[in-house]
Protein backbone atom coordinates (compact mmCIF):
# COMPACT_ATOMS: atom_id res chain seq x y z
CA UNK A 1 0.00 0.00 0.00
CA UNK A 2 3.05 2.18 0.33
CA UNK A 3 3.27 2.19 -3.01
CA UNK A 4 0.43 2.68 -4.14
CA UNK A 5 0.19 6.19 -1.80
CA UNK A 6 3.22 7.37 -3.05
CA UNK A 7 2.37 6.64 -6.68
CA UNK A 8 -1.46 8.60 -5.83
CA UNK A 9 0.44 12.41 -4.12
CA UNK A 10 3.74 11.66 -7.22
CA UNK A 11 0.84 12.30 -9.79
CA UNK A 12 -1.35 14.66 -7.95
CA UNK A 13 1.71 16.88 -7.01
CA UNK A 14 4.65 15.98 -9.90
CA UNK A 15 6.89 18.81 -8.99
CA UNK A 16 7.01 17.49 -4.94
CA UNK A 17 9.22 14.46 -5.83
CA UNK A 18 12.97 14.45 -6.70
CA UNK A 19 12.70 10.65 -6.93
CA UNK A 20 10.53 7.67 -6.32
CA UNK A 21 11.58 4.30 -4.53
CA UNK A 22 8.66 2.48 -5.41
CA UNK A 23 8.53 -1.53 -3.73
CA UNK A 24 6.43 -3.60 -5.15
CA UNK A 25 4.11 -1.01 -7.04
CA UNK A 26 1.01 -1.17 -8.95
CA UNK A 27 -0.67 1.46 -10.61
CA UNK A 28 -4.10 0.49 -10.62
CA UNK A 29 -6.75 -1.85 -11.96
CA UNK A 30 -7.44 -1.16 -15.58
CA UNK A 31 -10.01 -3.37 -17.05
CA UNK A 32 -13.56 -2.15 -15.46
CA UNK A 33 -14.76 -5.99 -15.15
CA UNK A 34 -11.47 -6.71 -13.31
CA UNK A 35 -12.40 -3.59 -10.64
CA UNK A 36 -15.91 -4.80 -10.31
CA UNK A 37 -14.47 -8.10 -9.28
CA UNK A 38 -11.59 -7.10 -7.12
CA UNK A 39 -14.11 -4.86 -5.48
CA UNK A 40 -16.95 -7.60 -4.52
CA UNK A 41 -13.79 -9.79 -3.77
CA UNK A 42 -12.45 -6.90 -0.81
CA UNK A 43 -16.15 -6.43 0.05
CA UNK A 44 -16.49 -9.94 1.35
CA UNK A 45 -13.00 -10.27 2.66
CA UNK A 46 -14.12 -7.34 4.71
CA UNK A 47 -17.42 -8.81 5.83
CA UNK A 48 -15.41 -11.73 6.76
CA UNK A 49 -12.78 -9.78 8.88
CA UNK A 50 -15.85 -7.86 10.48
CA UNK A 51 -17.20 -11.37 11.38
CA UNK A 52 -14.35 -13.48 12.03
CA UNK A 53 -12.48 -11.01 13.94
CA UNK A 54 -8.61 -9.78 13.58
CA UNK A 55 -6.97 -12.93 14.61
CA UNK A 56 -9.33 -15.41 12.55
CA UNK A 57 -8.49 -13.32 9.42
CA UNK A 58 -4.63 -13.31 9.99
CA UNK A 59 -4.23 -16.83 10.03
CA UNK A 60 -6.62 -16.66 6.55
CA UNK A 61 -4.61 -14.01 5.18
CA UNK A 62 -0.94 -15.08 6.36
CA UNK A 63 -1.37 -18.18 3.93
CA UNK A 64 -1.80 -16.58 1.00
CA UNK A 65 0.69 -16.87 -1.26
CA UNK A 66 1.31 -12.97 -1.69
CA UNK A 67 1.67 -12.99 1.75
CA UNK A 68 3.19 -16.47 2.24
CA UNK A 69 6.50 -15.09 0.98
CA UNK A 70 7.25 -13.40 4.55
CA UNK A 71 8.50 -16.39 6.24
CA UNK A 72 11.50 -15.46 4.95
CA UNK A 73 11.44 -12.42 7.10
CA UNK A 74 13.73 -13.03 10.36
CA UNK A 75 11.66 -14.30 13.20
CA UNK A 76 12.21 -11.83 15.65
CA UNK A 77 10.34 -8.99 13.05
CA UNK A 78 8.10 -11.21 11.71
CA UNK A 79 6.72 -11.88 15.94
CA UNK A 80 7.18 -7.96 16.05
CA UNK A 81 4.65 -7.52 12.87
CA UNK A 82 2.44 -10.26 14.20
CA UNK A 83 2.29 -8.49 17.30
CA UNK A 84 1.10 -5.18 15.46
CA UNK A 85 -0.94 -6.64 13.21
CA UNK A 86 -2.90 -8.25 16.38
CA UNK A 87 -3.30 -4.86 17.32
CA UNK A 88 -5.24 -3.70 14.19
CA UNK A 89 -9.07 -3.40 14.57
CA UNK A 90 -11.60 -5.18 12.56
CA UNK A 91 -13.25 -1.67 11.78
CA UNK A 92 -10.11 -0.61 10.62
CA UNK A 93 -9.29 -3.02 8.56
CA UNK A 94 -12.56 -3.34 6.43
CA UNK A 95 -12.14 -0.14 5.56
CA UNK A 96 -8.88 -0.11 4.89
CA UNK A 97 -9.49 -2.75 2.13
CA UNK A 98 -13.04 -0.67 0.81
CA UNK A 99 -11.33 2.54 0.82
CA UNK A 100 -7.79 2.03 -0.14
CA UNK A 101 -7.50 -1.68 -1.81
CA UNK A 102 -6.48 -1.95 -5.39
CA UNK A 103 -10.39 -1.27 -6.43
CA UNK A 104 -10.90 1.40 -4.34
CA UNK A 105 -7.99 3.61 -5.90
CA UNK A 106 -7.81 5.07 -9.43
CA UNK A 107 -6.73 3.59 -12.39
CA UNK A 108 -3.01 5.67 -12.60
CA UNK A 109 -1.62 3.42 -15.97
CA UNK A 110 -2.26 6.98 -18.00
CA UNK A 111 -1.02 9.39 -15.38
CA UNK A 112 2.38 7.70 -15.09
CA UNK A 113 4.10 9.47 -18.17
CA UNK A 114 3.00 12.70 -15.76
CA UNK A 115 6.04 11.70 -13.74
CA UNK A 116 9.48 12.84 -14.90
CA UNK A 117 11.96 12.23 -11.49
CA UNK A 118 14.19 9.32 -11.61
CA UNK A 119 12.14 5.72 -10.36
CA UNK A 120 13.26 2.82 -8.86
CA UNK A 121 11.01 -0.03 -8.89
CA UNK A 122 11.77 -2.70 -7.26
CA UNK A 123 10.10 -6.25 -6.73
CA UNK A 124 10.86 -9.90 -5.64
CA UNK A 125 12.05 -12.50 -7.71
CA UNK A 126 8.88 -14.76 -6.84
CA UNK A 127 6.22 -12.54 -7.20
CA UNK A 128 5.32 -12.76 -10.53
CA UNK A 129 2.43 -10.83 -10.69
CA UNK A 130 4.25 -7.38 -9.19
CA UNK A 131 7.25 -8.29 -11.14
CA UNK A 132 5.24 -8.21 -14.34
CA UNK A 133 3.70 -5.05 -13.08
CA UNK A 134 7.26 -3.55 -12.92
CA UNK A 135 8.57 -4.98 -16.25
CA UNK A 136 5.35 -2.69 -17.59
CA UNK A 137 6.03 0.47 -15.63
CA UNK A 138 9.63 0.33 -16.44
CA UNK A 139 8.32 0.02 -20.39
CA UNK A 140 6.40 3.13 -20.01
CA UNK A 141 8.72 5.26 -17.65
CA UNK A 142 12.04 5.73 -19.46
CA UNK A 143 13.25 7.35 -16.46
CA UNK A 144 12.90 4.47 -14.39
CA UNK A 145 15.03 1.37 -13.67
CA UNK A 146 13.70 -1.85 -11.92
CA UNK A 147 15.22 -4.41 -9.96
CA UNK A 148 14.43 -7.76 -9.06
CA UNK A 149 15.44 -9.12 -5.78
CA UNK A 150 16.26 -12.84 -5.97
CA UNK A 151 14.57 -15.19 -3.74
CA UNK A 152 12.02 -12.84 -2.68
CA UNK A 153 8.47 -12.09 -2.79
CA UNK A 154 5.86 -9.07 -1.86
CA UNK A 155 8.36 -7.91 0.75
CA UNK A 156 12.13 -8.02 -0.48
CA UNK A 157 12.89 -5.01 1.64
CA UNK A 158 11.67 -7.82 5.09
CA UNK A 159 12.80 -10.45 2.99
CA UNK A 160 16.18 -9.36 2.02
CA UNK A 161 16.97 -5.96 3.61
CA UNK A 162 20.17 -6.10 2.65
CA UNK A 163 20.19 -6.79 -0.94
CA UNK A 164 17.34 -4.12 -1.30
CA UNK A 165 18.93 -1.59 0.71
CA UNK A 166 22.61 -1.83 -1.71
CA UNK A 167 20.21 -1.36 -4.56
CA UNK A 168 18.53 1.51 -3.17
CA UNK A 169 22.08 2.77 -2.22
CA UNK A 170 22.71 1.90 -5.71
CA UNK A 171 19.81 3.97 -6.93
CA UNK A 172 20.65 7.30 -4.56
CA UNK A 173 24.69 7.65 -5.56
CA UNK A 174 23.27 7.40 -9.53
CA UNK A 175 21.09 11.33 -8.44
Amino acid sequence: MGARAALLHAIANPKQWDALILISPNPGIESAAERIARATSDAALAERITREGVPSFLEFWQQTPIIGSQQQIRADWRAAMQQHRLQHTTEGLAASLEQFGPAACPNLWLQLSTLQCPILLISGEHDLKYCTIADRMRRALPQAQWIKIPDTGHMPHLEAPEATAAAVRRFIHQL
